[in-house]
């Protein structure tokens, strides 16, 4: 994959020392998220966006706290201004990591989505073996079944490998063994080569694993139904009811005391609030991502 004129630039700068310093889980996480890109240029990507990041959130601070406030009339106590003078610092370390972290988060995406949908190509893998398809023409034809998301990118690696590297598909497997996010079509694939080094029956394999995985997608299903119940009820509890709760109760209470502060109030509503909502959308999302 060709490089854009910004990751050619990073490249140019810090090349380098990204390929120094790309270490092999780097290696192995962006062969897993299907990232066409060199380690030690995605290394050097992500150490000048740093940069960038950390010069733009300075400027960017220094220019709200000593011009944009001051000719606003906004005072910021010395916690506030400590803060304001931290937190580029805080984006820049944030998005290191986050830069780094984000092939294996893919990767690990990519993991579920294969997990979720596995069952459904095995039972398409299951009909083709039933034909007399070989498994090379199996996995060609599975690589065009988009339906399968993740698992037709899969079976185009294997194919590509025999196609046009001209690898036997044994070694083939075997090299996608190696890269594939997910374990479980990693076992799949191991079973698959152990029963043709050992000349056992595909067509045997293939349905033992169809009825196998189709059984663990009802369980699997059945489990997420009953969990997102859970979520349900700990959502109208706390983020609807608890909220509400606090807004009527904490003004209340400082009213009691003579010590209102608006501050606080602003906090939950515009900071509180908005997360805890984020927080339960968030984790929604991960319980769905690859279904």
């Amino acid at each position: 994959m060709t490089l854009t004129k910004y990751q050619q630039l990073c490249y140019h700068w810090f090349g380098e020392t990204g390929e120094r310093k790309a270490s092999e889980s780097l290696k192995e996480s962006l062969q897993s998220a299907h990232m066409e890109i060199r380690a030690g240029a995605y290394l050097s990507f992500v150490m000048l966006t740093t940069i960038f990041v950390t010069i733009a959130s300075f400027v960017t601070f220094f220019f709200l706290l000593f011009l944009l406030f001051p000719l606003l009339g906004i005072q910021l106590n010395l916690f506030l201004t400590i803060l304001f003078l931290i937190l580029p610092v805080f984006l820049a370390v944030l998005t290191y990591f986050v830069g780094l972290s984000l092939p294996a988060s893919k990767a690990k995406a990519r993991g579920k989505k294969i997990d979720a949908n596995l069952p459904y190509a095995v039972n398409f893998i299951s009909a083709m073996a039933s034909a007399g398809v070989t498994p090379t023409e199996i996995f060609k034809s599975l690589s065009k079944q988009e339906i399968y998301h993740e698992i037709n990118k899969e079976a185009a690696w294997i194919y590509r490998d025999v196609g046009l590297l001209g690898t036997d598909i044994i070694t083939a497997i075997k090299a996608n063994i190696i890269r594939t996010p997910s374990q479980k079509f990693k076992e799949f694939l191991q079973g698959m080569v152990v029963t043709v080094t050992s000349g056992g029956s595909l067509k045997s394999y293939f349905m033992n694993k169809s009825d196998q995985y189709m059984w663990e997608n009802r369980q699997a299903q059945r489990q997420l139904m009953e969990t997102l119940g859970i979520m349900a009820e700990s959502y109208v509890t706390a983020a609807v009811a608890g909220i509400l709760m606090l807004l009527i109760v904490i003004p209340l209470m400082m009213m009691i005391s003579g010590n209102f502060q608006e501050m606080f109030l602003y906090m939950l509503v515009f900071f509180m609030m908005p997360m805890v909502h984020l927080g339960f959308a968030g984790i929604i999302k991960m319980m769905f991502q690859g279904a």
